[in-house]
């Protein structure tokens, strides 16, 4: 019997889901991971070994495991099938997709980081707000308890310690990246510049574009085009300077950390998101809008070259006060504690349950 079974589907799941594992591995509670076989399984199996990891290959696997609790990052419709408790924890910052928030309806605790994502569940879901539990954001426990290892990345990555550096963070769609200037790396060769590009982009047919895009980039001695490998974002936060991205929630987390952000405006969109523009509002919460405060907004390339030069160089950050003050909102308490708070509720919860 299990305290607490991980359903990890994508890499990038295991950011937010190590924290909680390594506060359930100190009480001795003891949890396994069960590994998505319809992406890249060999790739989450790699993870599992560097971790020392308890796992089982195949989603058939869930069904058969006797556990307290299951915690799921998405499919939340198999959270119905499951005999256990059902934890939802969204891979990602409150202004994530709002698709997400149907899982309120089939899960028994729904983690929620900040009083922004609480609020809009709670008015969304009335008759379910007892299913909400604002924790905190467990993927910023590492860095905001110093567990970054800084200077390791920067020889990691080969980075010129005399320049700056800059990481863009592109979401696979709606992307910036066919947007971008071919010359992208020579034009800001005064800087270093990593490129992390979402899971989908590297590994899906459909995104070839964008690959063909990133591999020329990565012949530019000042770039670097992180692959599949590296799917966590924390340690490239821990030693950039600034962040480039478009619609990715990463954005926001780079932001709440007191760092500037340029958001590009200008993406490429598929040719039915021009016919059906509703499409795009299903994708992107429309909440967002208002934290695109703490952002610097660029509606073409050349606007987002001038701003890079304002901010790296010209000292013209005048966002840090807008960045601070919504921290809270969307990530709740930064004090490095959300995995603490997340186990003591399981923990809470399952005393209950014996009880009971």
């Amino acid at each position: 019997m299990y305290f607490a079974i991980f359903y990890v589907e994508h890499s990038y799941y295991f950011p937010h889901f190590l924290p909680i594992y390594m506060e359930l591995n100190k009480r001795a509670l003891k949890c396994a991971f069960v590994l998505s076989d319809k992406h890249n399984i060999k790739l989450l199996e790699t993870i599992c070994k560097k971790y020392n990891l308890e796992f089982f290959s195949g989603v058939e696997h869930i069904y058969n495991i006797k556990s307290t609790f299951f915690i799921l990052s998405n499919s939340y419709e198999i959270a119905m099938k499951l005999n256990g408790k059902t934890v939802f924890l969204e891979h990602g910052i409150g202004t994530k997709s709002k698709e997400f928030y149907y899982a309120l309806e089939h899960v028994d605790i729904y983690l929620v980081e900040g009083s922004y994502k609480y609020n809009r569940l709670a008015n969304l879901y009335p008759k379910l707000k007892h299913k909400l539990y604002q924790v905190g954001y467990s993927k910023f426990d590492p860095i905001l308890n110093g567990l970054i290892a800084r200077d390791e990345i920067i020889k990691r990555y080969h980075l010129d310690l005399s320049k700056k550096t800059i990481l863009y963070a592109p979401t696979f769609f709606p992307s910036s990246i066919e947007r971008m200037s071919k010359g992208f790396p020579k034009d800001f060769e005064n800087y270093n510049i990593l490129i992390k590009p979402h899971y989908f982009t590297l590994d899906y047919k459909r995104y070839a574009k964008q690959r063909k895009i990133l591999s020329y980039w990565s012949g530019f001695e000042n770039c670097i085009v992180l692959g599949l490998d590296e799917y966590d974002l924390t340690p490239l936060f821990a030693v950039s300077d600034l962040m480039i991205s478009d619609e990715s929630s990463a954005m926001f987390e780079f932001a709440v950390l007191d760092k500037p952000v340029i958001s590009n405006r200008f993406y490429k969109l598929r040719f039915s998101y021009y016919l059906m523009p509703w499409k795009l509002s299903r994708r992107i919460d429309e909440g967002k809008d208002r934290y695109r405060e703490m952002l610097y907004n660029a509606s073409n390339y050349k606007e987002m070259s001038r701003l890079v030069v304002d901010l790296l160089e010209n000292g013209l950050d005048e966002k840090s006060d807008i960045r601070k003050r919504y921290a809270k909102e969307l990530c709740g308490e930064l004090d490095g504690k959300a995995s603490k708070r997340i186990v003591d509720l399981l923990e809470s919860v399952a005393k209950h349950q014996d009880r009971a």
